[in-house]
């Protein structure tokens, strides 16, 4: 006699306390992105880490030094892991410095924030943002104090938008394919449910888009 399907909960971007409750009880779940420190329930997200690591990587060789990480607030796995993958790829140059930029969401905040780092004896170089939507903030607080892209900033988006294939100049980016994350997501769910194994942690790895602000 074949077992019933198990139902699997799909918890989708959430944060530490609502993955903590679901593995304390041992919940059939699939987090759709990162798990967050200490919590070990299957997940599928995009390989940030790696992806942060190329980008890091990249403007190193383009000679930049002062570099910064653009992220909200709040301890998502996928923003901890950028950051793990910048810390790695400018481990290598001592001379290279990596800060990172916490906000809250809201652009008047982020533009303030911004400002403050351009403003700054040793201003960055280079940006890494995370979120598509932050990364168009980001432009337009440059572009409106004068600051070149890429002459005078580089700028590189983490994640990848529609509207990100309409900027002057063409953002240099990650994608992340919706095809393989779907199916990704799909065969995680399934094995949960049909109780065949735990699929554990599965990684899609983002391909590079080239574009003019690096």
């Amino acid at each position: 006699m074949s077992r019933a399907p198990a139902t699997v909960w799909l918890l989708l971007g959430s944060q530490e306390p609502l993955q903590n409750w679901f593995a304390q009880r041992e919940l059939p779940c699939l987090v759709v992105g990162s798990c967050a420190p200490g919590v070990e329930l299957p997940s599928v997200d995009a390989d940030f880490r790696a992806a942060c690591r190329h980008a890091g990587a990249l403007l190193r060789r383009r000679g930049h030094r002062e570099i910064v990480l653009i992220r909200p607030e709040g301890e998502f796995g996928g923003d901890r892991e950028s950051e793990a993958g910048l810390r790695e790829a400018l481990g290598e140059r001592p001379e290279a410095r990596l800060r990172v930029l916490r906000h809250r969401g809201d652009p008047e905040q982020l533009a303030e924030l911004l400002g403050r780092l351009l403003d700054a004896p040793r201003p960055p170089t280079a940006c890494v943002v995370a979120r598509a939507v932050h990364t168009l903030t980001v432009m337009m607080v440059l572009l409106r104090r004068g600051v070149r892209i890429p002459e005078d900033m580089a700028v590189i988006a983490r994640d990848d938008e529609m509207f990100l294939r309409h900027t002057v100049p063409a953002v240099t980016r990650y994608t992340a394919s919706p095809v393989r994350l779907a199916r990704s997501v799909f065969n995680a769910a399934r094995q949960l449910a049909a109780k065949e194994r735990v699929p554990g942690t599965v990684r899609v790895m983002p391909q590079w888009i080239r574009g003019d602000s690096v």
